[in-house]
């Protein structure tokens, strides 16, 4: 695959990605301040309702593949479980409460879970063929 594939690939990654991550801050904030929804509970239902369908968005619109193993989501939702796990402990272990730093922290643990995440699905889960 050609380089700026590469780069567009990614764009569109991270567009399904952001798209899904504010998907979900609107529907944990509209559940929880106007159902009165458990946060925590909640949190971990809506996130998994996430990663199936953003499974098949990557899928299709972000790799355009039509040809990934049975394995693929298995995989994919470990790589979600995992980049979610690993921002949770970088950024509760680090967390100053100083705006600023706090947000180049989350800033950094998410753009490295991200770049992580892109690179696995780039090469394990929708891997050229």
């Amino acid at each position: 695959m050609r380089e700026p594939n590469q780069l567009w690939a990614f764009a569109r990654f991270l567009l399904v990605g952001g798209s899904f991550s504010l998907a979900y801050a609107l529907v944990m904030a509209a559940l929880i301040g106007m159902v009165d929804a458990p946060p925590l509970p909640t949190s971990m239902i809506v996130y998994l309702l996430c990663i199936p369908l953003a499974f098949l968005a990557q899928k299709k619109f972000t790799f355009r593949d039509d040809q990934s193993g049975k394995a693929a989501m298995l995989i994919y939702g470990v790589t979600q479980l995992g980049s979610l796990t690993f921002v949770s402990a970088i950024s509760s272990r680090f967390v100053t409460k100083n705006f600023i730093l706090d947000t180049g922290l989350f800033l950094v643990t998410a753009g490295t879970a991200a770049v992580i995440s892109y690179l696995i699905c780039r090469y394990v889960i929708f891997k050229p063929q």
